[in-house]
């Protein structure tokens, strides 16, 4: 069968429903496989452990917890026997319980040999117990995905109905529900009737398709609010204070793969009650584990996810963790050389993942040139290392490349990259004049929390003071809110401009706020460096004496608040940069060291411990918390030392790890149990062939010899660059630089001028190395060290000598054998 597009539309959205009639079909059924799940439990536990039930609407999730001899836990929430001890209350199949008259009782839950009794009381239930339209009706919109921005809840809403997105504007959709079209989507007269609930059970034709069964929760708190005459809310209605998850974080085994959530709102009122039913809940990683609708969460594999469980503007994540272990795995004991291999392998211990070996000599020696200095080791350097007995020679190399200026010059580029300094921008002297002054830094190896400093403090010519050319890169206020929180906080605040953040705990106050710290910052053409050669001039950074921003959709004036955390007192006069830097660059800042660090990890091991790295919220949770709070801690210790930091990862077993995996790690590319393979960068890898052909490349208004790395901006637009993912710098986002490879990069490999050019230059190393006389072997073992750090295996120089040897045309023969060297995946990946 062949689905068209709006049918295809159907079911995508419709996932919902689905979900809702099909969430527990994975359960065992039978009493052999669910006795297995249960085995022998030592002890019970229930949440909540005294369950009122208050009016007639009231419900609650039952959530069982077993515990076991050997410490661990398992959820037994659908495979305990659970009966209420008289007709107070009733349990429905999915352990949810509901009052049915007033009093007390008692549920009665067995699993295995362990009996427990949880008290019930209802109360009020003889009390009339209306729908609100915020606490409710809103609810169970998000739940259908009504108002989601695949649906109703887009900017331009879908067939003229529009809903605010996730609800965040209630008083709108209120109007939109009961007004808009002479209010034809709903009747007081007629509830079955009403557009909204006919096409949300599916009973019309709905593009969306049946959003929830109409003995959901949902349906009948739709149901309800129709009945009740479309009521909105008094002014006086409570509001969500918090929302708690039950049971939390917790860390399951084999066989047990569920775990229910119970989700408990508080309200300004003081009540607390069950909204598991009114929460949307999603998964920061399906393939690992699902969630239900309602809550139940499965693992399809061992691993780890972060459940976010959002009840209206309340989002709170929930970690948890599956493991399986392997018969026959046997952990090695690694040994550790720094605490970063501490927690890197407590945590595969406990995956069951076993780490690789270390790389050879051959691997890190070529891996930790590229890493801190973009270059390749000479056939001197390299001999010398592997033939080298000192223990300590990879932490001593470590230290030697650190002190380098390609050091300088590789860490330059990568910081350049995320501050977007192009010629587009800031003119081509800002680009010169701000490599020079990020260069001078990482050469003097500045502690980042004052490069920080020096940016978002920056004011003036930009040209004379090189960083504030940040501002000139950003312009207006949202902007630098945005570029700030995403380069230096690692969080994507683009979503929160119109809306609530649909993933994360921002809000839209949080977004104004965070743009009131710049809204004084202007900006006009310098008097002095105003005009130039060629239309290049400067512009100087002041603040003005006035300045605020309001919130769009409230009218409200935003004060300047810390992300996360308080509006601070700042005097009259006073420059907010200035606090809001000193709170950047402060010990205790909860974002700034963790996305430095993240960042360098990224650079050096291939992925982030968060990942993206620019990507920091609950539904991307880390692979590692305690490794990236233990990194954060130290670089904050050691007065954020960039070099330090490179020095501490180098010199860790897991930095080390060869690429080659094992039966227990070759599924793994989260936990770091060996090195990651990637594609070199597009200046990395060509000015590995400037060097490996010893033929430089003359960049437009460049002097020769200048490499890739050194170039001020990508403006020079060069067509390897650019083929190999060399970013415009338009975001303020590492994900700009392409890092999968392409047909494009094969076609320029394989017959692209800047590969064959530089082959057949008469002389290039090729000719250079024909004019010492050497033998074939030598000449072959030299081309080796050159271009893969290493000499030529017996099978490999069988080969290879037999093709020059056959060949008639010597020097021919010998650019077939580097050519091929330089196509190789040894010389075009990092490993």
């Amino acid at each position: 069968m062949t689905l068209n597009f709006r049918q295809t539309l159907q079911v995508l959205l419709g996932f919902a429903f689905l979900s809702f009639t099909a969430a527990y079909a994975s359960l065992p059924t039978t009493p052999e496989a669910k006795a297995k799940v249960v085995g022998q439990p030592v002890s019970l536990h229930v949440q909540p452990d005294v369950i009122t039930l208050t009016g007639p609407r009231a419900v609650q999730q039952i959530v069982v917890t077993g515990r076991y001899a050997d410490g661990t836990v398992r959820d037994l929430t659908h495979f305990a026997e659970m009966k209420p001890e008289s007709d107070v209350a009733a349990l429905d199949g999915e352990q949810f319980l509901s009052p049915k008259k007033n009093g007390t009782t008692t549920l009665l839950i067995k699993a295995g040999s362990q009996i427990l009794r949880v008290p019930v009381v209802v109360r009020d239930f003889e009390k009339p117990q209306p729908i609100s339209f915020r606490n409710d009706l809103i609810a169970a919109l998000n739940v259908g995905g009504c108002n989601s921005g695949a649906c109703h809840g887009t900017p331009s809403g879908k067939n003229g109905f529009k809903l605010s997105l996730r609800g965040y504007d209630p008083a709108s959709d209120y109007l939109q529900l009961t007004r808009d079209v002479l209010g034809r989507r709903t009747s007081r007269e007629g509830p079955d009737a009403s557009l909204i609930f006919q096409k949300a059970l599916g009973r019309v034709p709905h593009e969306g398709g049946a959003r929830f069964p109409a003995s959901s929760i949902p349906a009948q708190s739709m149901h309800a609010w129709l009945s009740e005459g479309l009521a909105d809310d008094a002014p006086t209605t409570p509001t969500v204070k918090k929302v708690d998850v039950l049971p939390g974080g917790r860390v399951l085994n084999e066989p047990a793969r569920w775990q229910q959530l119970a989700v408990m709102a508080h309200f300004s009122d003081g009540q607390v009650r069950d909204v598991t039913r009114l929460t949307v809940f999603t998964s920061s990683d399906a393939a690992v584990a699902s969630v239900s609708t309602t809550g139940l969460v499965e693992f399809g594999q061992a691993g780890e996810v972060a459940i976010l469980c959002r009840f209206l503007e309340e989002l709170v994540p929930v970690r948890l963790m599956y493991l399986e272990p392997k018969p026959s795995f046997r952990w090695s004991n690694p040994p550790e050389s720094n605490y970063i291999d501490k927690h890197i392998f407590a945590k595969l211990k406990m995956l069951d993942i076993l780490p690789s070996d270390l790389c050879s000599d051959q691997e890190f020696i070529r891996r930790a040139f590229m890493d801190v200095g973009g270059v390749l080791p000479t056939p001197e350097e390299t001999k010398a290392f592997l033939e080298s007995k000192d223990a300590a020679k990879r932490s001593k190399l470590i230290d030697t490349l650190l002190e380098r200026p390609e050091y300088s010059d590789l860490w330059t580029l990568k910081w350049s990259d995320v501050f977007r300094s192009t010629r587009k921008s800031i003119q081509v002297k800002g680009t010169h004049v701000f490599q020079k002054w990020l260069r001078n830094h990482v050469d003097k190896n500045t502690g980042f929390d004052q490069v920080i400093r020096e940016v978002i403090t920056s004011g003036g010519s930009t040209y004379s003071n090189p960083p504030a050319n940040y501002y000139r890169i950003a312009r207006d206020p949202t902007s630098l809110a945005e570029t700030t929180a995403q380069l230096f906080f690692g969080i994507r605040m683009q979503c929160a401009k119109c809306h609530n953040h649909p993933f994360e705990r921002w809000t839209q106050d949080d977004y104004y706020s965070m743009s009131a710290w710049f809204a004084r910052v202007k900006q006009r053409k310098d008097p002095i460096d105003g005009v130039g050669k060629d239309k290049d001039f400067a512009e100087f950074v002041y603040i003005d004496r006035a300045g605020e921003i309001t919130q769009p959709r409230t009218q409200k004036t935003m004060a300047p608040k810390f992300m996360g955390g308080a509006v601070p007192s700042i005097q009259p006069g006073k420059d907010r940069r200035e606090v809001l830097a000193s709170w950047m660059t402060s010990a205790d800042n909860p974002f700034v060291p963790k996305s430095i660090v993240n960042r360098v990890w990224f650079h050096l091991n291939g992925r982030g411990i968060v990942d993206p790295v620019d990507d920091f919220r609950d539904s991307n949770p880390s692979a590692n918390d305690e490794l990236l709070d233990a990194l954060a801690k130290d670089f904050v210790g050691h007065k954020f030392d960039i070099k330090y930091l490179i020095r501490t990862i180098m010199n860790s077993r897991t930095y080390q790890l060869s690429a080659m995996t094992n039966e227990f790690n070759k599924d793994d590319n989260k936990y770091f149990s060996h090195a990651v393979t990637k594609l070199h960068t597009a200046e990395q890898l060509f000015d590995a062939l400037c060097y490996a052909t010893d033929v430089p490349e003359k960049f437009a208004g460049m002097p020769l010899g200048t490499r890739a790395v050194q170039l001020p901006d990508g403006e020079i637009n060069h067509p390897f660059l650019k083929t190999f993912g060399q970013p415009a710098r338009e975001l303020a986002c590492e994900c700009e630089r392409e890092g999968d490879s392409n047909l494009a990069q094969a076609l320029q490999l394989i017959n692209g001028p800047a590969v064959n050019d530089r082959l057949r230059n008469p002389n290039n190393r090729i000719g250079k190395l024909l004019a010492k006389k050497m033998d074939d072997r030598s000449l072959l073992s030299e081309l080796f060290l050159i271009t893969l750090s290493r000499t030529p295996n017996d099978a490999e120089a069988t080969a290879l000598l037999e093709h020059v040897t056959k060949s008639m045309d010597k020097r021919k023969a010998w650019e077939d054998v580097h050519w091929a060297l330089i196509n190789s995946k040894e010389f075009l990946f990092r490993h």
